[in-house]
């Protein structure tokens, strides 16, 4: 039963999962184009060395045709809008087309060869055959299609066949009832227009099976393809945000609910950009940003940093999401001093280039924030809130005030301390500034600065 529940309460699909199955439907298509192209050229070679010529050219005529509405999907149905109608149709003449050749005798074959007979021989298993490829598609109700199209095109043609005025009809029972011996039975059985109501029966009930589980075998590998799909664009949304290390943590155990926890933030943005974007055309303004952004997402996914957002020529990052870990102030700290790094080896790369330098002020801050999921059913945004982001980023903006590269909170100093870590051995040169009033906030923080610069 719970089975059954969780396949109703499949989530509905997202466009990319979407698309990514379409894109799975059209390589199962051309799979099965290339695999019944592989059968009938094995089975074109084994009629050619096994079957005289003038009894193989129907065969081979047969198999051309097989060949030519396998190809007919896979070359045009690219071209139209309802692909599933075209490929139904098409399915449908390939089971009317097995069903003939099966069971209407090949005029250039054995004399005094009958329809009935036909239907003794091994030619149902192609039957078969042909309804098993269909596993390659990724559609379970061209499967049921198939299927259905193939009891009927089948049962329509055995009941030709009974209907032939020199058919002889027979039943199990009927046998039984008149209490036959065995050479009776024998001599029924062997008669050349002799035909079974049994042997009926036992292939549609094979056929019904074969679609059934045929069915229930795409359906689940369409399943399958859906979470595959859903995953790996999951992964690729999540490498945006999180350090590749812990994308494959995040996919797999999925994000909580949102939570209140204390984590380090980190605002970085390029100072004096309202000057830099006037000298600039905007193809070089967007090449800049996406060169800092690039720069600063690399350094903060090294220290393990979650990218929250680009807010202009700013960068957010947190630490201590998705998983806390005891050492997310002290890595904070050390990411401020990789970009730090990163922007006087990029400004050494732009002097070569004669280009001016790039200036950057970073604030850091660590205490408890709202994080998760925050926004509706139709946009949702991993983020983190709370009064700790808007003291990060006013710290990052009192870099200007203060003529500094850096400045970090107290808290943050104590947290990295209690860790067992000095922060002057993570970022030489950090000093205590004076307590300051920063906007938004009735409560003084104290603060600790790196680099002094001077200020704009």
């Amino acid at each position: 039963m719970r089975w059954f529940s969780s396949a109703r309460e499949m989530p509905p699909v997202s466009p990319a999962v979407a698309e990514g199955i379409a894109r799975e439907e059209w390589t199962g298509l051309a799979y099965m184009f290339w695999g019944r192209l592989l059968v009938l050229g094995v089975l074109a070679t084994w009629i050619s060395f096994t079957v005289p010529i003038d009894r193989s050219f129907l065969y081979l005529a047969a198999i051309a045709a097989f060949l030519v509405l396998g190809a007919a999907p896979y070359l045009f149905v690219r071209y139209i809008t309802d692909r599933t109608f075209v490929i139904a149709v098409f399915l449908a003449l390939d089971a009317a087309l097995l069903s003939y050749m099966v069971i209407v005798p090949n005029p250039f074959g054995l004399d005094g060869w009958t329809p009935q007979l036909n239907l003794r021989s091994p030619g149902f298993l192609y039957v078969g055959v042909f309804l098993v490829a269909m596993a390659l598609s990724y559609k379970p109700m061209l499967v049921v299609w198939a299927g259905l199209s193939t009891i009927v095109v089948w049962a329509a043609g055995y009941l030709w066949v009974i209907s032939l005025p020199d058919t002889r009809l027979f039943s199990s029972r009927e046998v039984l009832d008149r209490g036959l011996g065995i050479e009776a039975v024998i001599n029924i059985i062997l008669d050349p227009n002799a035909v079974g109501l049994a042997r009926l029966s036992n292939q549609i009930v094979f056929l019904v099976l074969v679609t059934i589980i045929l069915t229930l075998t795409v359906w689940r590998s369409r399943r399958l393809v859906a979470r595959q799909v859903a995953a790996e664009a999951q992964r690729s949304a999540l490498s945006r945000y999180f350090s590749p290390n812990i994308v494959r943590e995040v996919s797999t155990r999925g994000l909580d609910r949102p939570s209140v926890q204390p984590v380090a933030v980190l605002f970085a943005d390029i100072v004096g950009f309202t000057a830099i974007s006037e000298r600039l055309g905007p193809n070089a303004l967007v090449d800049l940003l996406r060169e800092f952004h690039g720069r600063m997402a690399r350094t903060a996914f090294a220290n393990d940093g979650t990218v929250d957002k680009y807010i202009g020529d700013a960068i957010m990052v947190h630490f201590g999401t998705p998983q806390q870990r005891d050492d997310d102030p002290v890595r904070a700290l050390a990411c401020a001093a990789g970009m730090i790094t990163a922007v006087e080896q990029w400004n050494r790369e732009r002097t070569i280039r004669a280009e001016h330098p790039i200036r950057v002020g970073i604030g850091v801050h660590f205490g408890d924030v709202v994080v998760g999921n925050i926004g509706d059913a139709r946009r949702l945004e991993y983020t983190v809130l709370g009064d700790t982001v808007n003291v990060a980023s006013r710290l990052e903006h009192l870099t200007r005030e203060i003529g500094a590269l850096l400045v970090v909170s107290d808290d943050l100093i104590r947290a990295i301390r209690k860790r067992g870590s000095e922060p002057n051995e993570i970022m030489p040169g950090l000093r205590l500034e004076q307590t300051r009033t920063v906007r938004g906030r009735n409560e003084p923080v104290t603060i600790w600065s790196a680099a002094a610069i001077a200020a704009d």
